[in-house]
């Protein structure tokens, strides 16, 4: 199924293709042919290379992905084709397929009823520590849990997809 990922969130770049490669990177050197082969392409496309490239060293590697899932359509196992431009003559899938390799589910509760200073998040419905809360906000590509926050500024039930092993228990 097809993973839509956005360039920017608030108006600003977010990096999320390079993230993505650096995380996958890290699970396996083998594939830095493969990244390199994707990268021409999407130059080839679109007359550059990925905004953040030059600073990908700075970059947080981002191993995960929040989503709406109403009808559960995600589950393990799944094949994931990770997209920019969905549905449009510049759609790119920007990575090889990869395999789903968990879905948690996640909440945030804007009710201030557990937590008087902010929301609260759970995943697999277990309210997040707040250790757990930096480390997860990180992996899905946000600098800071205000900027995470910023984003997801209202209450939501959704999908925590994973296509590397990294899970929140």
């Amino acid at each position: 199924m097809k993973l839509s990922f956005g360039t920017e969130v608030n108006g600003q770049p977010n990096y999320f293709i390079e993230k993505i490669w650096k995380g996958l990177l890290q699970g396996s050197g083998d594939l830095e042919e493969t990244y390199y082969s994707y990268q021409r392409r999407y130059i080839q496309k679109f007359g550059k290379s990925w905004d953040g490239h030059s600073f990908n060293e700075f970059l947080e590697p981002k191993f995960h992905t929040i989503r709406r899932d109403i009808d559960n359509e995600w589950s393990a196992g799944m094949d994931i084709d990770l997209v920019v431009n969905i549905n449009t003559p510049e759609e790119f899938q920007f990575a090889p397929t990869l395999r789903c390799q968990s879905v948690q589910r996640i909440q945030i509760d804007y009710s201030r009823l557990l937590n008087p200073h902010g929301p609260s998040v759970f995943i697999d419905y277990q309210l997040v520590d707040n250790q757990t809360l930096v480390k997860m906000v990180r992996n899905d590509g946000f600098p800071t849990v205000f900027d995470f926050f910023n984003y997801f500024d209202e209450e939501f039930n959704g999908s925590l997809i994973h296509w590397t092993p990294l899970s929140y228990d």
